[in-house]
């Protein structure tokens, strides 16, 4: 009898707490980028040239498991070549997409971090563009978080993750450095929006 006051008891209390948020699953392949094939992250296209010009790459500076991938600017073929991922078809469904992931900045001039997020319809035209910037360099891994609204006709979206070059002269600079780790897509339910 004790044990179903205390079962019930519990039950009152919990339901004085706002529900939850509910989350969907994580919608990236290999979001923890644990699994590499060569340099490139299993599940992510990259910009690497095999045996050539290697920008992305597996990092043993990481926030959890055992890897995180690097991307960097490197001086190939006389020009500045810049790290990126990317991940298409990914299935969207819902209003809101919410993507998190732990990040490290190292800048050389003005180039900052790129997030890109694009939206496609059934056909696979692109039918939105979302995009932010990592601006702020940081020696430990920081945290960061944005919602994308997406389209009623959306059916999947591609991300894109690369160092993008900024300021007057617009040209990349060798040695910047963008590690990424623990990264999650997910939909974000109405609930967990209040």
């Amino acid at each position: 009898m004790r044990s179903v006051r205390c079962c019930i008891a519990l039950l009152v209390a919990l339901s004085a707490y706002p529900a939850a948020a509910q989350e969907g699953p994580n919608l990236i392949r290999n979001g923890g980028f644990e699994q590499f094939s060569g340099d490139d992250p299993v599940g992510w296209e990259t910009t690497n040239i095999p045996g050539v010009c290697v920008v992305v790459s597996a990092s043993d500076r990481k926030v959890a498991g055992k890897s995180a991938v690097q991307l960097t600017v490197k001086e190939c073929f006389g020009s500045k070549f810049p790290g990126m991922i990317t991940q298409g078809k990914i299935r969207v469904s819902g209003e809101t997409m919410k993507l998190s992931f732990r990040y490290q900045l190292t800048r050389s001039g003005e180039d900052v971090g790129y997030i890109g997020m694009d939206f496609k319809n059934a056909e696979g035209s692109t039918i939105r563009m979302c995009e932010e910037r990592l601006l702020r360099e940081t020696t430990t891994f920081t945290s960061f978080e944005a919602t994308f609204p997406v389209p009623a006709d959306a059916a999947t979206a591609e991300l894109k993750v690369a160092i993008l070059a900024t300021g007057k002269d617009e040209t990349l600079h060798a040695g910047t450095t963008v590690l990424v780790d623990e990264m999650r897509l997910v939909t974000v339910s109405e609930a967990s929006k209040e």
